[in-house]
């Protein structure tokens, strides 16, 4: 009997509290005069923090960015002063700061660099630029400059070689402006255009027929002749012909295809001539068989003197007569 008791009970507990969810005890009792004044006080205190916090935190900002401007914006130990400018060309410093705006007073720290070598590629005889910082004051500028193969000249356009507002030409037969006249520019040969379209610095030419003209330059730089020689100007006549004067007066006339070609028979036809008095004139090249060569007259013969002495004049019988007197 006392066990059937207990165990009832013992089962109606865990009934409770096992009980399904339908069987909640809910109490709906309105908070408390007390409890209302304590929820606004933890509202107001972590507001309170928060902005307490944010102002911490913005006061901070402003005073490591004040800090940083004094430290090297602002400070002279950071300035760019004079920058190093290395070059293989005639680029000066004052047309590098020109171009990119650099100025003595500028943060170093405040540069963008790449913005700084895409303003020096704006240069047409920049082939390269490098742009190096080092602090606290070191700004190194590099720069590869295009290396002139000849001058280009039109009539046309009004293109004179041997002028500072001339134009040059590189292997590649990218265009770019003189600018100053350098000792090695005057021994650049000249290739005339009749006919030649605008052409714009810092791009490479559009006329095929020049670039095949540097290639002949190159070509006949390479070989070693019989004679010594060198290219002064390529004439571009035609888009079939090119005609080459040489320092020695010679002109050789191409085609603009199978330059290495031509130039092998060139080379057979002077190691033909020799050290003979003849000396070449014209060579027409074009052909393939009965090539035509001219040369050039051959030097008067000079008229040989006589090595012996002159005898003196005799002197006059009349000088030596005494005079007569007078009467």
């Amino acid at each position: 009997m006392f066990f059937r008791k207990l165990r009832r009970r013992l089962m109606g507990n865990h009934r409770f509290r096992h009980r399904d969810g339908e069987h909640h005890l809910a109490l709906n009792v309105p908070p408390s005069r007390k409890e209302v004044v304590m929820r606004q006080r933890r509202v107001t205190l972590r507001a309170l923090k928060w902005s307490a916090g944010a102002g911490l935190g913005l006061w901070g900002i402003i005073a490591a960015g004040d800090l940083w401007d004094r430290a090297f914006l602002t400070s002279t130990t950071y300035a760019v002063g004079q920058f190093e400018l290395v070059t293989n060309g005639a680029i000066s410093a004052p047309q590098v700061a020109a171009v990119t705006g650099l100025r003595p007073d500028q943060n170093i720290t405040a540069l963008d660099l790449g913005i700084l070598r895409r303003q020096l590629l704006t240069l047409p005889q920049v082939r390269e630029a490098m742009v190096e910082r080092r602090l606290p004051n070191h700004l190194s500028v590099r720069l590869e400059e295009r290396r002139p193969a000849a001058w280009l000249a039109c009539a046309a356009q009004g293109l004179r070689a041997f002028d500072s507002r001339g134009l040059l030409l590189d292997a590649e037969g990218v265009v770019f402006p003189a600018g100053v006249m350098l000792d090695e520019y005057t021994a650049l040969p000249v290739i005339h255009c009749a006919d030649l379209s605008a052409v714009t610095p810092g791009r490479q030419v559009e006329y095929p027929l020049i670039r095949q003209a540097l290639q002949l330059v190159q070509l006949i730089g390479l070989q070693t002749w019989p004679q010594p020689m060198a290219v002064e100007q390529i004439h571009l006549t035609n888009r079939f012909t090119m005609v080459a004067q040489m320092d020695t007066d010679a002109l050789f006339t191409f085609q603009p295809d199978k330059l290495e070609r031509q130039l092998n028979r060139l080379h057979a036809i002077l190691t033909k001539v020799g050290d003979s008095r003849n000396r070449v004139a014209s060579v027409n090249l074009q052909l393939e068989r009965n090539v035509p060569v001219t040369f050039f007259d051959p030097p008067p013969a000079t008229v040989m003197t006589s090595a012996k002495p002159v005898p003196a004049a005799a002197p006059s019988r009349r000088a030596a007569l005494p005079a007569r007197r007078a009467n």
